[in-house]
């Protein structure tokens, strides 16, 4: 079946249709770039002239690099409901990869939108190590490994609580503790800076850059890092603490996405509904832990700790099992979620033909041979 590596609605054409495509991957480190933003910024939008009677609005993403969450899902809901106030007459169709309340804004009734699903950016950007599902362990030595690489207040937590609880002993962790801008990730100095400044306990600052697994062949530089295929297959959990994590939005880099390339079942902190998403991604999410707990509670909250909900899961997991029995169980659910993410472009495929088939019915050019293709 056809795979492809940029949206195929993009190829819609229609003299009453507009694409709105907001934001660019940066420049330098990303190879594909499929078009030009109409906007780089959502806020733009607040005074731009919408004079289509049909109006696309999507995020400038690919299969490489879907452009980092910085904005909240609030800040980027109410943008929208703004929009589609003041552009009463004109009807506007929105494909959302998790920036906006999908609730919101179909109260507006100029409104439709398409939650995506089977869309995984960054997907280019998981490392390179084999795609033969031999790779995939079915015995595993360790309970969970844990990646940290920028510095960051929730990591520095799960950072405390490994280190605190020695389980850094029989697992793999990594906290390189390298800066938010800086790729720089031998700066040892800066790094404990980094740590301290963000959560650390100061017992624990000699312990930063942390890596109990690789050694000292760390790369320079975090691309580098980010293509290494690490030694990580004979771990059972992954828990990662997501980019962004504050912003409200389940958002995946290829951290998330290397749980599954791993065999890995995934523990993700992020934004909520993070662990929800990849379901809805077609992965296999088991109940070893009760994950539906605290999915959808924000990371940031006053009065209760998603982070800590997941530690004391994790932590009755560890005295009341088995690592082998839990492997066992897991190993034919980690191989169909390897093969269902080797395969996410073709299923990404049969839900673009969807929305095409969506985006040509509202338009009424469904019956337009032209585009009869992006959906048959």
């Amino acid at each position: 079946m056809q795979q492809i590596d940029t949206n195929s609605f993009h190829n819609i054409l229609l003299d009453n249709l507009e694409h709105i495509i907001f934001e660019m991957p940066p420049p330098g480190i990303f190879t594909k770039k499929p078009y030009t933003p109409t906007v780089n910024h959502l806020k733009e939008l607040l005074t731009y002239n919408f004079q289509k009677e049909y109006n696309l609005i999507y995020q400038n993403d690919d299969f490489g690099h879907g452009c980092d969450f910085k904005d909240t899902k609030k800040y980027n809901t109410d943008i929208i409901s703004q929009v589609l106030t003041k552009n009463h007459d004109k009807t506007f169709m929105i494909i959302n990869y998790g920036r906006f309340d999908t609730f919101a804004l179909r109260q507006h009734k100029n409104c439709q939108v398409w939650d995506r699903k089977y869309f995984a950016p960054m997907s280019e950007w998981t490392h390179n190590g084999s795609r033969d599902e031999s790779a995939i362990e079915k015995n595993r030595n360790h309970w969970f490994v844990s990646v940290l690489g920028r510095v960051d207040h929730n990591r520095s937590q799960v950072f405390n609580w490994i280190i605190s609880n020695g389980l850094e002993k029989q697992n793999k962790v990594s906290y390189l503790c390298y800066g938010a801008y800086s790729r720089n990730i031998k700066e040892s100095d800066s790094q404990k800076y980094n740590y301290i400044h963000n959560g650390g306990k100061q017992e624990y600052q000699d312990l930063i850059p942390f890596n109990n697994f690789e050694g000292t062949d760390i790369p320079d530089d975090n691309i580098g890092r980010i293509n290494k295929s690490m030694p990580l297959y004979d771990c059972l959990f992954n828990i990662v603490v997501e980019t962004y994590a504050t912003n409200n939005s389940a958002f995946h880099t290829e951290k998330s996405l290397n749980t599954i390339l791993y065999g890995h079942v995934p523990v993700v902190i992020g934004g909520e509904g993070s662990m929800k998403k990849l379901q809805d991604m077609g992965m296999i999410i088991p109940d070893y832990i009760q994950w539906s707990i605290w999915d959808d509670i924000p990371i940031n909250e006053l009065n209760y700790d998603k982070t800590q909900i997941m530690q004391r899961q994790m932590t009755a997991l560890f005295s009341k099992h088995k690592i082998k029995d839990i492997a066992e169980d897991w190993y034919p659910y980690a191989l169909r979620n390897f093969e269902n993410f080797k395969n996410i472009k073709t299923t990404c495929l049969e839900e673009e033909k969807e929305i095409c088939r969506w985006i040509l019915t509202t338009t009424q050019n469904l019956s337009n041979r032209e585009y009869q293709k992006l959906y048959q």
